[in-house]
């Protein structure tokens, strides 16, 4: 499960990227149509599998659902495409290794959770990796990073965190079913209005190469986040949040090759630090409190 969602959510990045500019460079649809559309898409997908468990939502516990939906679904879709107006796709993929450590600082601060010391050993490989891999990105493209832009994504990596948090204590006992759609149907009346409030429609109609770009957004809506947070949200069910999370340190290694592949250049160093990742990975998953 963790290898087969690290590569649909490391392909993520370049959708969003196809979603927003054609091949030429041009823009196709904005960071905020491009966000809308991945929820409301994702949304009608899950409605019929979703619907007839509406009474999950009954005592006060649509609180729970919608707080997944904003934190784990509409805030990072907004987020992630803003940054990638000005940020590299493989870049955004990169900085999503950033998750675990939001993860462990909620569950231990808020939540109380322990984490075994290999665990936190685990985690910190990982992030000093990450942080080797943003210090040598300065490289792509020949532009320095745009910090500004980049914050956008460690912004949205917080609100993974605290999503996947309130899966795990909130909503153990759901299936990655109810849990993934429900979540996305309370929060797709905001994909919608951001879609009819645009000139979303003319967008489609008359830019050369808009239908390619919906349908990149329509393969992340269903594939990247309908399908894959099911998955996702089975893992957190089957494992913890910090296992749950650590799926962050493989998402870039598949980023990186769809960066490559579509022009953006990759140092040693990045590969070396990706290297490591996988070694902070390891040492997560030989300690994870499975059930």
């Amino acid at each position: 499960m963790l290898c087969t969602l690290a590569t649909i959510w490391g392909s993520s990045f370049i959708l969003i990227k196809r979603g927003l500019f054609s091949g030429n460079g041009e823009e196709l649809f904005t960071d905020f149509q491009v966000g809308a559309m991945r929820i409301l898409f994702a949304a009608l997908f899950m409605m019929p599998l979703a619907l007839w468990r509406w009474k999950l939502l009954r005592g006060g516990r649509w609180k729970y659902f919608l707080a997944v939906g904003l934190f784990g679904n509409t805030l990072p879709a907004f987020l992630f495409a803003k940054a990638q107006t000005h940020i590299p796709s493989a870049l955004a993929g990169m900085l999503n290794a950033l998750v675990p450590v939001f993860s462990v600082l909620i569950a231990v601060f808020i939540f109380h959770v322990k984490v075994k010391p290999a665990q936190w050993a685990g985690i910190f490989i990982g992030l000093f990796s990450a942080a080797g891999i943003l210090l040598a990105a300065g490289d792509f493209d020949a532009k320095p990073i745009h910090l500004g832009y980049a914050s956008l994504v460690v912004a949205a990596t917080l609100c993974y965190a605290i999503s996947l948090n309130f899966i795990k204590q909130f909503l153990q006992k759901e299936s990655a079913v109810a849990i993934t759609g429900l979540a996305l149907i309370l929060v797709s009346p905001i994909g919608a209005a951001v879609l009819l409030y645009t000139d979303f429609a003319h967008r489609v109609t008359e830019y050369d190469g808009a239908l390619y770009g919906l349908g990149a957004i329509a393969v992340l809506a269903v594939v990247g986040t309908a399908l894959a947070l099911i998955l996702f949200n089975k893992l957190v069910q089957e494992t913890d949040t910090v296992f749950a999370s650590s799926v962050t340190y493989l998402v870039p290694l598949v980023a990186v090759l769809w960066g490559v592949f579509d022009g953006e250049t990759i140092g040693a160093v990045q590969v070396i630090c990706g290297v490591t990742m996988l070694g902070g990975i390891m040492l997560i998953n030989r300690t994870g409190n499975k059930k």
